[in-house]
């Protein structure tokens, strides 16, 4: 990959186009595994559901942060009109658009079934809307009566009940205005109209090489980054946050998005190497663009790191037991020395490994420290998830053998969806053959 600078001259008319065969026995591996994972994810719904739930919601959420920081790099890389990532900007335009197929595997977290063993506070409110049906009131006042206590009907006072109809503005489960349901369908609309209003505005540049798409996907992006932010916030929130009710965290919105940006990094690293070993953008991605990508991915090590200890630091601090919850529970028994390795794998392991430059460069070093990056992501995610199966499920912190449904869960879903992916790259060319500012991507130097 030495320098040379590039002409359109040099390139392909119309770009390069995947051909889907040569990439065939990954994209083949990929399908066989999701496959069997989706069959056995299925077995294990039907007999296993209170597992199933928590394996199924760690596979999806993993999916969710590797596809939104896709449309992140995307969405930054068209705000700020970044010339470099011309070359590699295709990528992430296909991930994002991967969150259609997402919400297709995430339609199990709407069963009540599914929800039951994930989502305490989903029992609480159908417990008070039978009791609101009974009693003719509204399923608000049901709530309140069962925190309060009711010793006519002989329901004892519940306070831990009063933060969760202090928040019934909220979280609630109504089929009608702002409710979880309401809102789950809306992250998923919001992001797939991101991600398709700018890969159709670059795939038009394709045709016409008009100047216009790339203005207009800058617009675009500026006034879009803020709905993009709150979406990826509440979708956080929604669906792993709450699993316990009465925990909160002014920080975890970031702390998601941080691993988002960080993981897709390493996806982007990963794939552009593998496209190169089977000939494609050689002519248009050089050191110098694992040189950028590297120091990106060693920014979001940092940033990271940055925001974990700004929440254990002010949750310790303010020492609120609501809050410490989440703390204690993952540093009890063998949990606590995941919780070790995290630090380490996830911050000072990374940290030290991207500091040289030469190490930046060299695509076979960075091979290894983006599956490290991928790894440690996977472990996070988990930790983030996985232990409130054991206290929801009334069996201690651990429950013995449901990794095995996470790793079926988790084949399922990254191999559907890599599957997909992999094979999706052939629709169009694999760099935008036409934007005005390639040749300034082809030929960086830092």
């Amino acid at each position: 990959m030495g320098h040379h600078h590039v002409t359109f001259e040099d390139l392909p008319q119309g770009g390069e186009k995947f051909e889907p065969a040569k990439g065939g026995k990954l994209i083949s591996t990929l399908g066989g595994i999701g496959a069997l994972g989706l069959l056995g994810s299925a077995v294990l719904f039907f007999t296993k559901t209170d597992t199933f739930a928590y394996s199924w919601l760690f596979a999806v959420f993993f999916a969710f942060t590797i596809i939104c920081g896709g449309c992140f790099w995307v969405m930054l890389h068209n705000a700020s009109n970044s010339g470099w990532g011309v070359a590699i900007r295709r990528l992430w335009e296909q991930l994002s658009n991967m969150i259609l197929p997402l919400a297709i595997l995430c339609i199990p977290l709407l069963l009540p079934a599914v929800q039951k063993p994930l989502y305490e506070w989903m029992n609480w409110h159908r417990t008070a809307a039978e009791h609101a049906h009974h009693d003719g009131t509204s399923v608000y006042e049901a709530l309140h009566h069962m925190a309060d206590g009711d010793e006519a009907k002989h329901i004892e006072p519940n306070t831990h009940l009063h933060v969760l109809t202090a928040k019934y503005g909220y979280l609630n489960i109504e089929y009608f205005g702002f409710s979880w349901y309401t809102r789950f369908f809306f992250y998923f609309l919001v992001l797939w109209f991101i991600a398709s209003k700018l890969r159709g505005k670059s795939v038009m540049q394709d045709s016409d090489g008009d100047i216009k798409h790339t203005i207009k996907a800058r617009q675009f992006s500026c006034t879009w980054l803020l709905f993009f932010a709150l979406t990826i916030t509440f979708a956080a929130v929604d669906w792993v946050q709450t699993l316990d009710y009465a925990w909160f965290s002014t920080m975890w919105g970031v702390y998601i998005f941080a691993g988002c940006a960080w993981s897709s990094m390493a996806v982007t690293i990963l794939l552009v190497t593998w496209l190169r070993s089977l000939g494609y953008l050689k002519k248009v991605v050089t050191d110098e663009h694992y040189h950028l990508m590297g120091k990106l991915l060693f920014a979001f090590t940092v940033f990271w790191a940055y925001i974990a200890f700004s929440q254990y630091f002010l949750i310790w601090y303010a020492n609120i037991t609501e809050e410490t919850r989440f703390y204690l529970t993952r540093n009890t028994e063998g949990w606590r020395y995941v919780s070790i390795f995290i630090v380490i794998g996830h911050f000072i392991a990374p940290f030290l490994a991207l500091l040289s430059q030469s190490r930046k460069k060299k695509p076979s070093v960075m091979i290894g420290i983006c599956l490290w990056v991928l790894f440690m992501h996977v472990v996070d995610i988990y930790w983030n998830i996985i232990p409130e199966r054991g206290p929801s499920l009334g069996v201690g912190v651990v429950v013995d053998g449901a990794w095995i449904g996470d790793v079926v869960a988790f084949a399922g879903v990254i191999g559907t969806l890599g599957f997909l992916f992999l094979r999706s790259l052939a629709n169009y060319s694999l760099y935008p053959c036409r934007d005005p500012r390639l040749l300034e991507s082809a030929n960086v130097i830092n």
